[in-house]
C-alpha cells in the first residue's frame, strides 16, 4: 500500500476529531435496508447494491443518487449509499464486495455524486475542500469527491420488483465506476428475494464502466493527484 506524507495524514485523521459539528452533516437520506419482500411498503421496490473503494477511507464514503424528475434539494428525492473503513482493521479492506438490499420508492435513480466529508452533493466536477487546523498546524485538505452530469448511470426501481444495481467503486482516479456484482456475491440476496420479479438492467454509459480491478491504496494527498 502506498504511503502518504505523514503530516497531512496526521492532520486529516485528527480533523475527524476536531472538526466543527456542522462539517460532519450529511445530506440526503440513507437508503433503508430490507431483508424480506414482505417488508416492502406500497409503491416501493428492492435494489441490491454494493459500494467499494480502492482509496483508504478516513471517513464514511457517500454515493448519492437523485430521482429523475426530482431535486437534490428535496430529501425525498435524494438517497445515499455508504461504505466505511473499520478503524480496527489494518489496511484497506473496502475493495471487498459488501452487497446489501434496500427498499426504495419506484422511479429512475441517477448517480449524482460521491464524497467523503462533504456537506452537500458536489456540483459536477466540484471537489470538497476542508480547512483543518490541529495543534497549530493548518492545511486545506481535498477529500475524494465529485458531482456528475445528466449522462451519469441510472438504475430503475419498480414497485414490487427486484433491481440488481451492481457495484459502484471509488477509484484512485476519483471516479465512481460501475461493474456487475459477481454471481456468488449476489446469490444470497437473490435467493432471499426470489419471490420478486426482476427489474430492468442498469443503464451505464461506457465511460462509467470499471476499466480495471480495484487495488487497495492508501489515502493519498492532493499533491499526488489521486483526487
Amino acid at each position: 500500500m502506498r504511503n502518504r506524507p505523514f503530516p497531512l495524514a496526521l492532520i486529516a485523521a485528527c480533523s475527524l476529531l476536531f472538526a466543527p459539528a456542522g462539517l460532519l452533516a450529511e445530506e440526503g437520506r440513507e437508503a433503508e435496508r430490507v431483508s424480506r419482500a414482505s417488508a416492502l411498503a406500497p409503491g416501493h421496490g428492492v435494489v441490491i447494491l454494493s459500494v467499494r473503494s480502492e482509496l483508504y477511507l478516513l471517513d464514511e464514503l457517500n454515493v448519492w443518487f437523485v430521482r429523475e424528475g426530482g431535486s437534490i434539494a428535496n430529501q425525498e428525492d435524494l438517497v445515499r449509499f455508504t461504505r466505511s473503513q473499520s478503524a480496527l482493521v489494518f489496511g484497506n479492506h473496502t475493495t471487498k464486495y459488501k452487497v446489501r438490499a434496500y427498499a426504495l420508492p419506484a422511479g429512475r435513480w441517477r448517480l449524482a455524486g460521491h464524497g467523503v466529508r462533504c456537506e452537500k452533493v458536489p456540483a459536477p466536477d466540484e471537489r470538497c475542500l476542508v480547512d483543518v487546523k490541529v495543534l497549530g498546524i493548518g492545511q486545506t485538505v481535498r477529500f475524494p469527491s465529485r458531482g456528475y452530469d445528466e449522462d451519469a448511470p441510472v438504475f430503475e426501481v419498480r414497485a414490487g420488483a427486484l433491481t440488481n444495481a451492481g457495484d459502484w467503486g471509488l477509484t484512485a482516479r476519483n471516479t465512481i465506476e460501475w461493474s456487475q456484482i459477481p454471481a456468488d456475491e449476489a446469490r444470497r440476496w437473490e435467493r432471499r428475494l426470489d419471490a420478486l420479479p426482476d427489474g430492468p438492467p442498469v443503464e451505464v454509459p461506457e465511460g462509467y464502466r470499471l476499466r480495471y480491478g480495484l487495488s487497495p491504496r492508501s489515502y493519498q494527498d492532493d499533491k499526488n493527484r489521486r483526487y
